[in-house]
């Protein structure tokens, strides 16, 4: 996959649908999105409407789930991922994704940092470059330098998201997914995550998945609202959440939603 600079939209999303092979049902229903550079998107809805298996789709996680086809495209760079001569494990390397709950292993946390940089066979020399600018891009050196080879499960919950990102950006992605990263979070924590995700969509594509309507406001640029897996309406933030133009999006803003 081209790691070139793109006139366009860095990933766009065109015709997308997610159906279940069991029950025959339409969990996402013909989505279209662009994604920009130097730009944070936040998905919002209500519980079941398809954010977290849209988010999934665009670095191919849906197919981790069998009993889901996927129809549509998603485009890296304007190169569809889904086309069979494509690399998944490639594709998930420009594509990052951050889990709703962290998830270190066991190990320290020099080597959670270093994980995908070990599988890629990088160099000793790149690995120890790669995981200091992971780090410091994470917000998380300062408080870790003086013990990398400690176990990353003595971290907090807001330290190991944070080490989660650091090992997800180590790889260099040119998009990072990020599903409700401080759901389970405390306030402290998650104003760190956030600071982190405005100094990241600088220079890396920011996909964030939140339930938290005033997250998106502190953060995003730009907010798409999704309802029973469609694609309601998108627009810069400031426009959705004062002057939105469907009524479902108006009562989700507003707390309304029934």
């Amino acid at each position: 996959m081209s790691g070139a600079a793109p006139e366009g939209p860095v990933l766009s999303v065109d015709h997308l649908s997610v159906v279940s092979r069991d029950s025959k049902k339409k969990i996402l229903n013909d989505i279209s999105l662009d994604f920009p550079p130097r730009s944070l998107t936040a998905v919002v809805g209500p519980s079941g409407c398809g954010k977290t298996t849209f988010v999934r789709t665009l670095n191919r996680m849906t197919e981790l789930t069998h009993s889901l086809r996927v129809s549509g495209a998603v485009r890296y760079l304007g190169q569809d991922i889904y086309q069979s001569n494509v690399n998944p494990v490639l594709v998930r390397r420009r594509i990052g994704m951050v889990f709703q709950r962290p998830t270190v292993f066991p190990m320290s946390v020099f080597e959670n940092a270093a994980f995908g940089l070990r599988i890629l066979h990088e160099s000793d020399a790149e690995i120890d470059r790669a995981v200091t600018e992971a780090l410091v891009r994470a917000g998380l050196w300062d408080e870790v330098k003086t013990d990398l080879n400690g176990s990353a499960l003595a971290l907090s919950g807001g330290q190991q998201q944070r080490l989660c990102i650091a090992r997800a950006l180590a790889v260099k992605p040119r998009v990072l997914l990020l599903d409700e990263p401080t759901s389970a979070l405390d306030p402290a924590a998650t104003q760190r995550i956030e600071q982190t995700m405005l100094r990241l969509k600088e220079d890396v594509v920011l996909v964030l998945v939140t339930h938290n309507v005033s997250q998106a406001a502190r953060v995003s640029d730009r907010v798409a609202f999704l309802h029973s897996g469609r694609l309601v309406e998108v627009g810069s933030t400031a426009d959705m959440l004062e002057r939105p133009k469907d009524p479902l999006t108006e009562q989700f803003i507003t707390g309304r939603f029934g």
